[in-house]
């Protein structure tokens, strides 16, 4: 499981499911319908309590919308999120000062990348993510939405921090080393391990990388073209894989080095490595190298468009703050919402 869809599926499916239920003030108002008859029909009405509209009971226990509120306010909001309003607030100023505008096609390509890194690029990882998404009472739109919130002012702040750090020039340099300054190759790339002192296995999965290989150039698809056969282990599946090679990289294994000698869309292996096991690639596309003058501003915006730092981000938050003066006046309603929440016991 992918570990940041994880980690947004804890947090988000109580945001979502449960700021679902909140008012003009934060939480929209959805709640359960009672089942009791009324003139032979279902009573629509809610209950209160002391004020407060009752959401739901739990034996004795009584659950209002002002404690909803205040677990909310509490537990995910509160005071960091006082301090991230005031930040959005400092650099939306600054952004307004240096003429930066974040426009819509930005936040809808921001948000497809965080889709899909997130979810996936496959149709199987996608169609899992999914799954255990609808798990969580959820479902792929929750997760565009609470994604499209976050990137509007993520890109701005990315923006006015990368406006005030100064690149090196050796900085887009580097870049270009590991980039145009020689042919790249993307290749997909899946191995085969093997246990050595196991003859027979040995030669079981070498068949195995064979015939996968043939199932490569018959068009099959990367992650289809796999199934594990009966009698193999878990552990000797393949490890599959995409990415973009440089020559250099492969200079020193003449067998891996084929990969820049073959025509795009052919299938190299198996490809033996000793004490390893076996290697299938197939070669997707090409870039050619490029001069250092004919890219370095794409390279320059390339570094700019990187997610920033924590550090430079608040080191451009102090320098703003010189000049933008911030002075909280309350916190109060942090606690007064939580003192005004009421667990009651029902009769």
């Amino acid at each position: 499981m992918n570990p940041r869809f994880l980690i947004w599926v804890l947090g988000v499916s109580v945001l979502v499911s449960g700021c679902s239920l909140a008012t003009s003030d934060g939480v929209r108002e959805s709640y359960p319908v009672s089942i009791k008859p009324s003139a032979g029909k279902l009573e629509q009405t809610p209950a209160s309590l002391d004020g407060a509209r009752i959401l739901a009971r739990v034996g004795r226990d009584i659950i209002t919308n002002e404690e909803l509120k205040a677990r909310i306010l509490e537990r995910y909001y509160g005071p960091r999120a006082l301090n991230g309003l005031i930040r959005e607030s400092l650099f939306s100023a600054e952004a307004e000062h240096l003429g930066i505008r974040i426009d819509a096609e930005q936040i809808a390509e921001r948000v497809e990348q965080e889709m899909t890194i997130i979810l996936g690029d496959s149709f199987v990882s996608r169609r899992r993510a999914l799954v255990q998404l609808e798990a969580q009472g959820l479902v792929e739109s929750d997760l565009r939405r609470e994604i499209a919130l976050e990137v509007g002012p993520a890109l701005l702040i990315q923006s006015v921090v990368s406006h005030h750090i100064q690149i090196e020039e050796e900085e887009i340099l580097d870049l270009w080393r590991v980039t145009w300054k020689e042919p790249r190759r993307r290749v997909d790339h899946m191995a085969f391990p093997i246990d050595a002192a196991d003859t027979d296995l040995r030669e079981r999965i070498q068949r195995w990388a064979v015939l996968t290989a043939d199932e490569l150039r018959a068009g099959t698809p990367l992650e289809s073209a796999v199934e594990l056969p009966v009698g193999i282990q878990q552990k000797f599946a393949p490890r599959i894989g995409s990415g973009w090679i440089r020559e250099s990289e492969l200079a020193g294994n003449a067998a891996f080095f084929e990969v820049f000698q073959a025509a795009e869309g052919e299938v190299l292996g198996p490809i033996e490595e000793v004490n390893f096991g076996w290697h299938l690639f197939r070669v997707v596309e090409t870039l050619p190298l490029k001069r250092f003058t004919e890219v370095r501003e794409e390279l320059l915006q390339q570094l700019r468009d990187e997610p920033v730092a924590d550090e430079d981000v608040l080191a451009v938050e102090a320098m703003i703050r010189k000049r933008i003066p911030v002075r909280v006046e309350s916190t109060s309603v942090f606690t007064a919402v939580s003192s005004g929440a009421n667990r009651s016991k029902g009769d």
